[in-house]
């Protein structure tokens, strides 16, 4: 069985930045593990958590690929701006609809796209499909496999 944990972002101060994000977007936090090392911030009730990774990896600002989608993308982009966040990429049409790019304090860049309602809540409910047997997880082996079990052949 494996399940996708959360999504790392690098910065250099995990309870700032989550800070940033609850006042920012709105976002909650919680931590895991009782050292306080896995802090996640996330939309509350959403499944989907950024892991806000301080001193594990160096800091390498840039374009996460991260994206996010709302459907007031406008009210959204203001209150982020009344907060002193910093737009690389201000709203603009793009093909299907409108999109932003927003830094956080570190410099990653995340991107925000404004979608129709229905389809927010769609990707709020959204889940990847269940596995099927005989899909892509390994099947147990029947026999053991290596020089020690083979048959030999008759002489």
């Amino acid at each position: 069985m494996i399940a996708l944990a959360d999504v790392a972002v690098v910065v250099s101060n995990a309870q700032a930045s989550a800070d940033w994000w609850k006042k920012n977007l709105g976002f909650a936090e919680l931590t895991i593990g009782g050292t306080g090392h896995a802090r996640m911030v996330a939309p509350p009730g959403d499944k989907f958590v950024l892991h806000l990774c301080q001193g594990f990896a160096p800091l390498e600002p840039g374009d996460t690929g991260i994206a996010f989608v709302t459907d007031d993308l406008d009210g959204l982009v203001a209150r982020m701006l009344d907060g002193g966040v910093k737009f690389p990429v201000p709203p603009s049409p793009e093909s299907g609809g409108r999109m932003a790019k927003f830094a956080d304090p570190d410099g990653n860049i995340f991107w925000l796209f404004r979608m129709p309602t229905p389809m927010v809540r769609q990707t709020l409910a959204s889940r990847a499909p269940a596995a099927r047997s005989g899909g892509s997880r390994p099947r147990p082996r029947t026999r053991p496999v290596g020089r020690a079990h083979r048959r030999r052949r008759p002489a």
